[in-house]
């Protein structure tokens, strides 16, 4: 009996004893050729290290472990041994590495349920002609064809809120706006709105399980996104037929989808259907989730300070352009130099993203630290935002920080990172600044808003930045009640939908030529 009782209790706990001690010796182990220590941090639990605390405590994982360890720290998550970094000089000398210090990776989970056919996963030289191909698509002649597209969904959608019963959920309604224009725009795709409404389900569902251990069990993390995965393909494939088809009969829609395959198909290449399917995922991807999480922080920040608002309503009155009505052009929006620093201000303040992943291809020496070769590198967008020498009283959102006179920006390169910078900078930035630049100004012109809750709320990190309880708003329309919104009275959005051959896929309502961006 006492045999069995000691086999019982005593053996587990020597194992577990044995499994701690050789983690924890594993991961004290540096470079044998190198004097140089790992940074101080904890690994956490055998095999599973911190990664339940970084889901448990989102942004305040990073931020109290600075506070604890300083610009560098060890953690073991997701996976991975892992060295998280801060400070713009630790930042450029990551993003600067890429290709010789460090190369580009991302979590198993997001490998697994992403798909690797696309830029986001690519390297070396596949990654420079892939990113070659999508930058066209994003240039400024691009861009001024979207805008008209791009507006009228602000419009819609402005009006949309302001005709609801309040208070609106702001949260959710951008991420619908959101996904209509990536999927517009980016993919040439249009959608009724009850099928708006489930893709943006279909996708939330995914992406909030992309930071999850790399263990496929029933109920796991990995296996809920496979499965909101399979159900999004399942919807892509007749939309892809279609526009292979309208693509092999020499169509061009002028979306990034339509102009990645056209160039394939000049090359004499041809793009496998998963290579496709892991293309329209990560446009849409990258097209929504980091600019509805952006669009729910202006709303919020300007809802919170309406003297800002004040100051856009001036420079939309310097510029004649507070008709509600009246369409835009790129010219004019870049003229907007106000709007311009709102937006500057919000990427600052509220970066949507916390960092991002590298992988180590040799031993190199950061922040008087080691980093082995072969451990991922994560650095903090957010954290280097908040700790920066260069900005007065960071935690402020003060968009005159951003003035001509007063900018901060040249000495702010690596200070303000929030589409990273290097061969893998953002390739998307520009397109998702003009949205929110649209989005502002179509709110001000439009509507007056505030929180249901006057209050700043709860802010979840992971995946992206976003508020707990989905920013309840108060929307009221200039000049009294709003009117519903008439899908079919000037919206020339809908009207190629109405008209269009119904043998050809149905695409962007303006006739593309050229590129656009995402960002990766």
């Amino acid at each position: 009996m006492l045999v069995e009782l000691l086999t019982v209790l005593v053996l587990p706990c020597v194992a577990l004893l044995l499994s701690w001690k050789l983690w924890t010796q594993y991961y004290t182990w540096s470079d044998s050729g190198s004097d140089i220590a790992l940074p101080p941090g904890s690994m956490g639990l055998p095999f599973i290290g911190e990664t339940l605390s970084l889901v448990s405590q989102g942004g305040k994982f990073s931020s109290s472990r600075h506070a604890q360890y300083g610009d560098v720290f060890k953690t073991h998550i997701l996976g991975r041994p892992t060295i998280r970094v801060r400070g713009a000089t630790n930042v450029r000398k990551i993003l600067l590495g890429e290709n010789h210090v460090v190369t580009s990776l991302w979590p198993q989970t997001f490998r697994t349920v992403l798909g690797t056919g696309n830029l986001a996963m690519s390297n070396g030289e596949e990654h420079r002609l892939r990113r070659k191909v999508i930058m066209k698509a994003f240039n400024y002649e691009a861009l001024e064809r979207y805008v008209p597209i791009m507006q009228e969904i602000m419009r819609e959608s402005v009006q949309r809120w302001c005709g609801a019963a309040q208070p609106v959920m702001v949260w959710p309604m951008a991420r619908e706006m959101a996904f209509r224009v990536a999927s517009a725009v980016l993919v040439g795709f249009q959608h009724s709105d009850e099928e708006i409404q489930h893709l943006t389900f279909l996708f939330t569902n995914m992406v909030k399980n992309l930071f999850s251990l790399p263990v496929k069990l029933p109920g796991s993390g990995l296996s809920n996104g496979l499965f909101y995965r399979k159900a999004i393909d399942e919807w892509m494939m007749n939309h892809i037929q279609r526009k292979k088809e309208f693509v092999l009969q020499g169509g061009d829609s002028g979306d990034v989808l339509s102009h990645i395959m056209n160039t394939a198909k000049d090359n004499g290449e041809k793009l496998s259907d998963q290579e496709i399917q892991d293309t329209v995922v990560e446009l849409l991807f990258a097209g929504h989730e980091t600019t509805s999480s952006a669009a729910t922080s202006l709303i919020m920040h300007l809802a919170l300070q309406p003297q800002v608002v004040q100051k856009v309503h001036e420079d939309l009155e310097k510029h004649g352009l507070l008709q509600p009505d009246q369409p835009l052009s790129l010219e004019q929006v870049g003229r907007l130099t106000y709007v311009g620093q709102v937006v500057k201000e919000v990427l600052r303040r509220r970066p949507p993203i916390g960092g991002g992943y590298r992988r180590a291809l040799k031993s190199f020496e950061i922040g008087g630290f080691q980093v082995p070769e072969g451990w991922a590198v994560l650095y903090s967008i957010r954290d280097t935002h908040e700790a920066s020498q260069i900005f007065s009283s960071p935690e402020l959102f003060d968009p005159d920080r951003w003035t001509p006179e007063t900018s901060q920006a040249p000495l702010a390169r690596y200070d303000m990172v929030t589409f990273g910078g290097g061969p893998r900078a953002c390739v998307g930035k520009e397109f998702a600044k003009l949205q929110l630049k649209l989005l502002c100004v179509e709110l001000t012109r439009r509507c007056r808003w505030k929180l249901a809750e006057d209050k700043l709320p709860d802010m979840k990190f992971l995946p992206i930045v976003y508020p707990a309880g989905g920013l309840p708003v108060i929307f009221t329309p200039i000049g009294g009640k709003s009117q519903p919104y008439d899908r079919n009275k000037n919206d020339f959005l809908h009207e190629k939908e109405r008209t269009r051959d119904k043998g050809s896929p149905v695409l962007c309502s303006v006739s593309f030529e050229k590129d656009i961006n995402v960002a990766m």
